[in-house]
């Protein structure tokens, strides 16, 4: 029984009885009982409505009428209390004509249904009420099946009466009545529009039209979407089930210059309307149109519009593409979680030409790492055999993808579920998949929910007549609510005891080789944990490999480590074995950093912080510290040059160098070769007066270039964070994590104390 009319019926009782109440069951008297309301699906005939077979008129036209399509139609009736039921008397509509095949149940609780009559016909031969005994039974809510009858499959009763004994009900005034449901599927009417059958009040729209000519797609916002607004070539009412129509050819605008292929998509909107939230907001933060994960710092939670989420849809698959590249043929993205720049999933539909079923899988395309692909049904090859257990196009199915975060230790781990429920019922249950290392929990990243038709295909000779179609019946998503407050954005730091200062002893403090395809500090004794200092791109990492992702962009990455309390004569030395990429700019003085900290005890150090030139970081300002510059294969020698951090607010750590006063240069030229394994070092040294700083590059144990310079005035004497940065152009052709030639990979990190 559907819950909103259970609810709706008990809510009729409880406001009529103001509590439960039972009868004698041991009456012996049998007359009518009253029936406070009838109900059914929503699917009945225009004004023929379930109120009509307790209305007390036999007149053919008060009728109950609603169309079975092969499904028995269930007219459930509410008695007020729990009575002694003991015989039920119908009118059926055209009944001295025809015979209707019916069986009737009854319940104690709205929930729990019993057989009373089984399965069997009308007499077939009376317009007038029928009569049919059962054995007395306690009952509060009666529900005749109704399954057509010899003429064709609509359910059609003039009148019910109920007989029995118990106690006295009082009859509403005012009958309960139905809302009444679109003729089409789940209720929807195919004379309406898709914001007029869908709650679309939470979305915006995307089709390949580029009507405007802008040279982007057209998209079309809440308030017009939720208004009515249709366009008969990508988006519409199916004229048939009533279900919301996305249509896509490969052909058309697409959404940015970044983006290989069309879509007539839906984009969530948690700001359901409110235009004066933006879309998205500078930086790449969360705001209250977007949500995020639960494993997101505090600050970007109650920045956000939600919590961890669910979306659920259920849809057909009517249409894909047939000709084109072979990898593209036939794929199409039916749902997706979008991030700031990536996807933590993009689920896939995919029916080769020559099979009868389809498959899904998934991507999963992280901030940090490579892309990851999972079948679920079937599999995304480009020559399977036809998947027994695969989707027919125009079949039916639901799917579900849904974040939560689950605990482990002190820590949430983000993790994603796919759900997928069959038109039999079955479910194919995906395993769930980790997101601890994918790069989504920081502060800046955001996700939103995607729906629609995102061809896969770009190559299909004839992209008019060669589309994708999918047709969605339901369609909605939640979220948890956010955290009423936190951290202001940029400053984010959950409550945690700053690490406290400790006495250098002589020996390494980590010697980290990501044996264990990490960035967090794990299992290993010498491991560290490796944060983002510009954004979540700046970092991937594989089995023996960190990458700092560069390419045309600045970007660092930097360690915290239990800060070390530098006696005079004692030496803090990094040493860093790194590998070239592909492509090394040209001309890049100063362009590769490395710097040592005090940390001041921020605790806010110990996680992934972005910064920017237009999104400085406070958290980064004022730290007393040293770098050292390498320059990149300049014009004239290139050589290495020492820095001091001093008090300029800048923001952005070693992102620029107007915070950095220069204390000297030198050194043996040098040049940078691509492809090729170099160690770097630096090192502070405590001297009676001041530090000592040395930087270093060598290749193949031979030291290529070296330089010192002592600081008199310093009062440096602790040491808790080591950082990188690349300069834009300087390491590598590309800025995105997973792809070939994008930055430095670096091998083998190593901090130790030298002397007593």
């Amino acid at each position: 029984m559907n819950h909103l009319l259970r609810n709706t019926i008990l809510a009729a009782t409880a406001s009529l009885l103001g509590s439960q109440v039972h009868a004698n069951t041991a009456c012996d008297d049998s007359g009518p009982l009253t029936i406070i309301s009838a109900v059914d699906d929503g699917l009945y005939e225009e004004t023929h409505g379930p109120q009509n077979s307790i209305d007390g008129n036999l007149d053919p036209d008060s009728r109950w009428s609603n169309q079975g399509q092969g499904t028995p139609k269930a007219l459930t009736l509410d008695l007020g209390a729990e009575q002694t039921l003991k015989s039920l008397a119908i009118a059926w509509y055209n009944g001295d004509s025809r015979k209707s095949q019916f069986e009737v149940e009854t319940s104690a609780d709205g929930e729990t249904f019993q057989t009373v009559i089984a399965p069997r016909q009308s007499g077939g031969t009376t317009t007038e009420l029928e009569s049919y005994e059962i054995d007395p039974v306690r009952a509060q809510y009666l529900r005749i099946l109704a399954n057509g009858n010899e003429a064709n499959d609509w359910n059609s009763i003039v009148e019910v009466e109920a007989r029995g004994c118990g106690v006295a009900v009082e009859k509403p005034d005012q009958p309960v009545l139905t809302e009444r449901q679109g003729p089409g599927l789940f209720g929807l009417d195919p004379e309406k529009t898709p914001g007029e059958n869908f709650d679309l009040s939470g979305w915006y729209m995307t089709t390949p039209a580029d009507d405007d000519g802008d040279g982007i797609s057209d998209s079309v916002y809440e308030n017009e979407l939720a208004a009515g607004w249709t366009d008969p070539r990508y988006f519409y009412t199916d004229p048939a089930t009533g279900g919301m129509v996305f249509r896509v050819t490969p052909a058309g605008a697409k959404t940015s210059a970044n983006t290989s292929y069309t879509r007539s998509e839906l984009r969530g909107m948690l700001r359901r309307g409110d235009y004066s939230i933006e879309t998205r907001v500078e930086g790449g933060y969360p705001n209250k149109n977007n949500w995020v994960f639960s494993s997101a710092p505090l600050s970007a939670q109650a920045a956000s519009g939600g919590v961890d989420g669910k979306l659920r849809a259920t849809l057909s698959v009517n249409q894909v593409t047939r000709q084109g590249k072979a990898y593209q043929v036939g794929r199409v993205v039916i749902g997706q979680i979008h991030a700031k720049n990536d996807e933590p999933i993009r689920l896939y539909y995919r029916k080769l030409p020559q099979n009868k079923y389809g498959s899904l899988y998934f991507a999963h395309d992280p901030e940090v790492g490579k892309e990851a692909w999972v079948d679920v049904i079937g599999s995304r090859g480009d020559r399977i055999a036809n998947p027994e257990d695969g989707i027919a196009l125009d079949e039916i199915f639901t799917y579900e993808i849904e974040v939560k975060g689950k605990p482990e230790g002190d820590a949430i781990i983000p993790m994603l579920h796919l759900k997928i429920i069959r038109d039999d019922g079955s479910e194919v249950v995906a395993e769930p998949f980790d997101m601890r290392d994918s790069g989504f929990s920081v502060e800046d990243e955001f996700m939103f929910f995607k729906a629609g038709a995102y061809t896969g295909n770009n190559t299909s000779p004839a992209p008019e007549t060669d589309f994708d179609r999918v047709i969605f019946y339901e369609l909605d998503y939640s979220h948890d609510t956010p955290p009423a407050e936190g951290p202001a954005l940029g400053n984010a730091t959950e409550a945690a005891a700053p690490a406290q200062p400790v006495p250098a002893t002589a020996g390494i403090v980590f010697d980290d080789s990501f044996a264990d395809g990490s960035r967090d500090d794990g299992a290993d004794a010498q491991d560290a944990n490796w944060w983002t200092t510009s954004n979540s791109s700046s970092i991937e990492v594989t089995e023996g490999r960190l990458g700092l992702v560069s390419g045309g962009s600045g970007r660092g990455i930097r360690t915290t480590f239990a800060p070390q309390e530098l006696a005079v004569g004692q030496t803090l030395k990094a040493s860093f074995t790194f590998e070239t990429p592909q492509t090394i700019g040209e001309d890049r003085g100063a362009a590769f950093r490395v710097g040592l900290f005090d940390t001041l005890g921020r605790a806010e150090l110990d996680g992934d912080l972005s910064a920017s030139s237009k999104s400085p970081n406070a958290a980064y300002d004022t730290l007393p510290g040293y770098l050292v510059a390498y320059d990149v294969n300049t014009a004239s020698a290139a050589n290495i040059e020492i820095r001091r951090h001093n008090d300029t607010a800048l923001g952005r750590l070693l992102g620029g160098l107007d915070a950095w006063d220069r204390l000297g240069e030198g050194g043996e030229s040098y040049n940078f070769a691509p492809s090729q394994s170099y160690t770097g070092t630096i090192a502070v040294t405590r001297l009676d007066e001041g530090v000592e700083i040395t930087g270093a590059l060598m290749q193949d144990g031979a030291v290529l270039s070296s330089f010192s310079q002592q600081d008199p005035d310093s009062t440096l004497e602790t040491v808790g964070m080591l950082a990188f940065h690349v300069n834009s152009k300087t390491f590598g052709a590309s800025k995105t994590p997973g792809e070939a030639d994008n930055g430095l990979d670096f091998t083998r990190v190593t901090l130790e104390v030298l002397g007593d």
